[in-house]
């Protein structure tokens, strides 16, 4: 017999109270017993034969439980099995304890989390391809999501049009209502400082050529343009595409849009339509207005800082006007930025989850979207424009 052998064979012969060793031909058996507590010698003595049993080399080790039962138990028997568990697969050895109580086998899993998290995080060709595939896959199930939604959508209005639509025109007021003349406070805060602040600033660079008269022209056609549009496009986002995310949200989470399927309601004819239009339709009156607001910042600046007379500043600002399309340009930007803000909105609301984590993920992901797709938009009217010669 071999020192090896003679070593693993009498393990059973020198154990403790709370380990046992033992081999049966090619098989070896730990056997745990007797109390396993942090207060406890035992458990450093059992550390001990463990290494010794290691150092025979054995080719695979089974635990399980004695037929003298565990007394009692805690954190020591994990660390215990864990330590046995790194000790084996770093020798390649087999670690099976599918014979343990379920309950340990799920602490010992949890234990081995970190360590999971580390050899993840180790570069792996194999675990690099299948990460890469799993991303394709997500962006084909979003790009059909989103695609279905819009399509979806374009079927609703086509269906409003022709009167088959389950919208209901008191939803459009209440949205208009929300949208519209409940937002003229912020935005007539932001677009009044806008102005205020964009005057201030040219003031400064235009005052080197002694041609201050000119604020009005930058304010007025800044606003007209771009900051119009942008600022309440940006504001809206923030403010009521969350709001229709949190709204649609909810009512996944206590599933009121099933009960609609259920009853043969759409939601997207019930919920979105009316949210979409309204934001759609209130967008370029707060745009006006919020052009207006800017004006009168950039006046407010010109008439009580650089000692301009109110008749010459709207001269001024008439004349740097010209025509109506410059005013036009930032209508058309603000009807594509409500159809953004509103469809983004809904689509996150409807695709989020069912708990309140989720929830919040959607709400913000429908700010950060929207905003990006509104700069993103604005950029591509203004190469287009230019293309086209119409600036």
């Amino acid at each position: 017999m071999s020192e090896k052998e003679s070593l693993i064979k009498n393990q059973g012969e020198t154990s403790t109270r709370c380990v046992r060793f033992q081999r049966d031909g090619d098989d070896c058996f730990c056997f745990l017993q007797g109390k396993w507590s942090l207060e406890s010698d035992e458990v450093r003595f059992a550390h001990s034969e463990w290494k010794r049993f290691l150092s025979a080399n054995p080719t695979a080790v089974s635990f399980r439980f004695s037929s003298v039962e565990l007394s009692d138990w805690d954190s020591a028997l994990i660390v215990f099995l864990t330590q046995c568990r790194y000790d084996l697969e770093g020798l390649k050895k087999n670690f099976d304890t599918s014979v343990l109580p379920r309950g340990i086998i799920k602490l010992l899993n949890l234990s081995l989390v970190k360590k999971a998290t580390k050899q993840r995080n180790e570069f792996n060709l194999n675990r690099g391809i299948d990460y890469l595939e799993s991303e394709i896959v997500r962006f084909r199930d979003r790009f059909w999501g989103v695609a279905a939604f819009l399509g979806e959508w374009i079927s609703g209005v086509a269906s409003l049009f022709v009167g088959k639509s389950s919208m209901r025109i008191r939803d459009l007021f209440a949205v208009c209502r929300s949208c519209g003349a409940s937002a003229l406070p912020i935005v007539t805060l932001i677009s009044f400082l806008t102005g205020l602040t964009m005057a201030f600033v040219g003031s400064v660079q235009l005052e080197k050529f002694n041609a201050k008269i000119y604020v009005a022209d930058l304010v007025c056609l800044a606003m007209v343009r771009e900051m119009g549009a942008l600022m309440v496009a940006i504001v809206m986002a923030g403010r009521t595409g969350a709001a229709f995310a949190a709204e649609l949200g909810s009512m996944k989470i206590n599933e009121e849009i099933d009960s609609l399927r259920t009853f043969g309601i759409s939601p997207m004819q019930f919920l979105v339509l009316p949210r979409t239009i309204g934001l759609f339709l209130m967008i370029p009156l707060l745009t006006l207005y919020a052009d207006m607001v800017g004006i009168l910042g950039g006046l407010t600046v010109g008439t009580q800082v650089m000692g301009f007379s109110m008749l010459h500043y709207f001269e001024q600002t008439q004349t740097a006007l010209g025509g109506m399309w410059e005013v036009y340009s930032g209508l058309v930007k603000s009807l594509v930025f409500g159809l953004i803000v509103g469809l983004v909105g809904c689509y996150k609301g409807l695709a989020s989850g069912k708990d309140s984590a989720s929830l919040g993920r959607s709400v913000t992901s429908a700010v950060v979207t929207s905003i990006t797709l509104i700069v993103v938009a604005d950029a591509l009217f203004e190469i287009i424009f230019s293309y086209l010669d119409l600036r």
